[in-house]
């Protein structure tokens, strides 16, 4: 049989982020590449983390290299499906308005289907804010298809309605460490259970919440808990503002910064961590949050995008605000830091956020 021709046009890393990470994961996909001819094209926007919103000579030029770029695969591979990562307001959506016209243009002669995937949220903030917008969002996903993270997210797209048809898909990983490995390490953690480790794994921004994680180490400090902090700095106000905090504070015994980390170290880091703390503002549906299951490592989060329905009262809590949040994290220590707890976050990572399942997902819409 002969398999259908997917184009991705995706975001990879570097720079890592959510959407890189699940570009990464696509590209590797030893099932989506066996299931179909696939091509790939990495969207190169930034060099780093800190470069992402910002505008320079040399990002104008990586849109017109993505331009020509996805034309000339269009021409040559000429593809049955085409899959965008797409963004949802700034110049980024604008470079994409400008790349969808190409696609546009070939589905008028070719018979393809086009799928756009949001990783973040936002659509109904920018069409709201003028009718311009509005026309543009609608001009920009008439006739696609639409991939969201969770049914939470489908009421972001209330006053647009020129897509073709909704899909909504978890996002999935692969796990870091085997059950064995795991339940032996839960095991040890618990029985050894001298100091209480809190985990904050982000980039280290007041959006994301490390402020309020700070807030929080205050709260307890001179009890037997550790805070690790562990990510980018998006700017120097942020990190002058974390180091300034923590010797006005006195908490210099209490919190530890890891720097950014990656494979073994922040493997370590979950493993020795009894609790996440994951306080952003703004998350559609964060990759942290299923790495940490998958450590079984139970969560504290605010009530963001599709956090409420990756989280049950089992294996996180739910806050709304920095008194809740302390509040929470009081509750989490006597309810969430047990063995028992830390298995049930590893079995539902397990029943629905694994690389299979999303695997599976995925080309399942590809296939409707």
């Amino acid at each position: 049989m002969k398999r259908s021709k997917i184009l991705l046009i995706l975001h990879q890393s570097p720079p890592l982020h959510g959407a890189a990470k699940v570009g990464d994961i696509i590209v590797s996909s030893k099932k989506m590449n066996n299931f179909f001819d696939c091509r790939f094209i990495k969207i190169e926007s930034s060099k780093t983390i800190k470069d992402i919103g910002k505008f320079n000579m040399y990002k104008f030029f990586l849109v017109i290299s993505l331009y020509f770029r996805i034309f000339f695969m269009l021409a040559k591979f000429r593809p049955n499906k085409i899959y965008f990562t797409a963004s949802i307001h700034g110049a980024a959506f604008f470079r994409d308005l400008l790349l969808s016209f190409l696609w546009k243009f070939y589905c008028l002669i070719n018979d393809a289907q086009v799928f756009y995937h949001y990783h973040t949220k936002g659509i109904d903030n920018f069409v709201s804010g003028s009718k311009v917008n509005l026309f543009l969002t609608n001009l920009f996903i008439r006739n696609v298809n639409v991939i969201l993270l969770s049914k939470l997210l489908v009421k972001d797209f209330e006053k647009v309605n020129a897509y073709k048809k909704i899909f909504t898909l978890s996002n999935g990983i692969e796990s870091q460490i085997n059950e064995f490995s795991l339940e032996n390490n839960i095991k040890r953690k618990y029985e050894e259970l001298s100091q209480i480790h809190v985990l904050y794994l982000s980039q280290l921004t007041k959006e994301k919440g490390y402020d309020e994680v700070l807030e929080l180490a205050k709260h307890t400090s001179g009890r037997n808990i550790r805070y690790h902090f562990a990510g980018h700095w998006q700017s120097p106000n942020d990190e002058k503002h974390f180091f300034e905090f923590i010797k006005n504070n006195n908490l210099t015994h209490d919190v530890t910064y890891h720097g950014y980390v990656s494979g073994i170290k922040k493997d370590n880091l979950f493993n020795k961590a009894h609790l996440l703390a994951y306080p952003s503002r703004n998350d559609a549906f964060p990759l942290t949050i299923i790495e940490s299951l998958s450590f079984g490592v139970p969560v504290i989060a605010f009530n963001q995008g599709s956090i409420p329905i990756m989280l049950d009262e089992r294996s996180g809590i739910i806050v709304k605000d920095l008194i809740d949040f302390i509040h929470g994290f009081e509750k989490s220590l006597m309810s969430l830091i047990n063995e028992n707890t830390a298995m049930y976050c590893r079995k539902r990572f397990s029943k629905h956020f694994t690389l299979e399942k999303f695997e599976t997902n995925l080309i399942g819409i590809f296939h409707d």
